[in-house]
Formats: structure tokens, C-alpha cells, sequence
């Protein structure tokens, strides 16, 4: 009877021992915060100009480009890294990346993605905010273009006040010629204007509407000449890849700074455990 008793208490102990060592096996739990969080939604889409009619829905986010940066003295971003990147992100690369309070450096972190390990960027502090335009030529390859980055020219608004424009034209300097561009705004309305026509056009960027100078009512009609929060431009009639690199807009030019918050209490965590790095 004791050795019976001895024994079940051996097998016992086994199931425990088993148990406990395929337990350790088992991954810890890793969470991240994912950035979109830190970028409110309404504090962009009231600090943008729009039309009076468009939803609060529309994803006014897309509008631009996002860089991040550390709050060690410097201020170190992905900027600096200029040859692994050297650029921002889209909202479709930022959102989707997290902040990583479990590391010791406080990093970002973008796993499943091909950005270069730059974008892991340690003791996040905040980020800043740069309007651009995305241009994509008829070959598929696509520029981001940062606004602030290039000429700007005082031009008369539609209230006949002078105020800060960019060249449609440079937004496609770097494709030697097309026929047309389509100009989409950010809430899917969209026209299509001759390379003369283009020539003749500007982006203003506090009102976020286009202009024509010598054109408004003769060539083009009312409701044409308007293109507002353009968001891309499709360029048609060609098949060449675009040439031209264009540069960052300076940080002191950033249209919006969002700080990290200093507590994490209202904020959402996700479960990022086995996400590839």
C-alpha cells in the first residue's frame, strides 16, 4: 500500500514538473500602443482648412506626413539616417506602427514592414506634422511630395488676399511631359486639367484650394477651377517613371506638433506578441 501511495505521488509531482516546464515555454505577453492613438483625428481635421460640407468622417490624416522624434537632446529622427531613409512616413505606414513601452529605449516599432530599422526610434517624444501631396505617375511609381519643401509665391486667394502658393507644375517637375493630371482631394471629388491649364495653376496652402490666375473665368468655368484638400494627383499620358527627388519641408515649417502623452491611462494597448520584427 505505501509504495502504491509512493508512487502516485511520483506520477503526481511529474505532471506538475511537466506542466511548470511547458508553461516556461509558452511566450510572455508583449504589448504596444499603436500610434495612430497619439494623432487625434479632430485636432487635425479642425486645423486644416475644409470646406464647411465635408464629414467629419473623411480621413483627413492622409493629408500628411509624419515624422518621428526622439526627446533625447537632440531630437533624433529617421531624417538623420539619410542613407537607409532620411524621409516621413504616410499615414498608412505611421498608423500602423506602435510605441513600445516595454523596451528599455521607449522605441517605435513597425513590425511586418520593409522600413529600414531607422524607423525604430528610441524615447519617443513627439512627432511632427508636414502637408504633402502624393503623385503618381502612369508607370505606378509614386512621390510623396512635401509642400513646404518647395518655391513659395504670394498669390491672391479667393478673397483677393495675398497668401502663400506652390506651383502646381513643380508637384510634377520630375516627369518630362504628360497630357493631364487628375487632381483628387482627400474626400474623393476630383477634376482633370491640360498641361496648360496646370501651367497656369497654384495650391494655396492656407485656404487648401487650388487657383488659376489667368484662367479663373475665362477657360475655366465656376466649379472646375476648385480642386480643395488636394490629396493626389494622377498623372496621364505617360509612362516614365518620375526623375526628380524631392526633399524634406524644414522642421521649423511643420504644420502640426503632437507631444507624447505622459500617461498612457487613456490610452488602448494591443497584444503584439509573435508580430514579426
Amino acid at each position: 500500500m505505501k509504495k502504491l501511495l509512493l508512487l502516485t505521488l511520483t506520477i503526481a509531482m511529474l505532471f506538475v514538473l511537466f506542466g511548470c516546464s511547458e508553461k516556461d515555454k509558452s511566450p510572455t505577453k508583449v504589448y504596444g500602443y499603436k500610434l495612430d492613438q497619439f494623432i487625434s483625428k479632430t485636432a487635425v481635421f479642425d486645423s486644416t482648412t475644409h470646406s464647411t460640407s465635408m464629414a467629419d468622417s473623411v480621413e483627413i490624416r492622409n493629408l500628411y506626413a509624419y515624422e518621428i522624434v526622439s526627446a533625447d537632446s537632440d531630437h533624433w529622427s529617421p531624417r538623420t539616417a539619410t542613407s537607409t531613409a532620411g524621409y516621413d512616413l504616410s499615414w498608412n505606414q505611421f498608423k500602423n506602427g506602435f510605441y513600445m513601452p516595454s523596451d528599455a529605449n521607449l522605441i517605435s516599432w513597425f513590425p511586418n514592414t520593409t522600413l529600414p530599422g531607422a524607423f525604430k526610434v528610441k524615447r519617443v517624444g513627439f512627432f511632427r506634422l508636414y502637408r504633402k501631396i502624393d503623385v503618381t505617375a502612369s508607370d505606378g511609381s509614386t512621390k510623396m511630395v512635401e509642400l513646404k519643401s518647395l518655391p513659395l509665391f504670394p498669390i491672391d486667394n479667393w478673397n483677393h488676399v495675398q497668401e502663400n502658393a506652390i506651383k502646381l507644375s513643380d508637384l510634377v517637375q520630375g516627369i518630362a511631359a504628360y497630357d493631364s493630371l487628375k487632381m483628387v482631394g482627400v474626400d474623393g471629388f476630383s477634376r482633370t486639367y491640360s498641361s496648360a491649364q496646370i501651367a497656369d495653376g497654384y495650391y494655396l496652402l492656407d485656404s487648401e484650394v487650388t487657383t488659376f490666375p489667368l484662367l479663373n473665368g475665362t477657360t475655366l468655368t465656376p466649379g472646375i477651377w476648385k480642386v480643395k484638400n488636394l490629396a493626389y494627383i494622377d498623372v496621364i499620358g505617360v509612362s516614365s517613371p518620375q526623375s526628380f527627388t524631392f526633399i524634406n519641408a524644414l522642421e521649423e515649417t511643420a504644420d502640426m506638433i503632437f507631444l507624447m502623452p505622459s500617461s498612457m491611462n487613456s490610452y488602448t494597448t494591443t497584444d503584439v506578441t509573435g508580430l514579426s520584427k
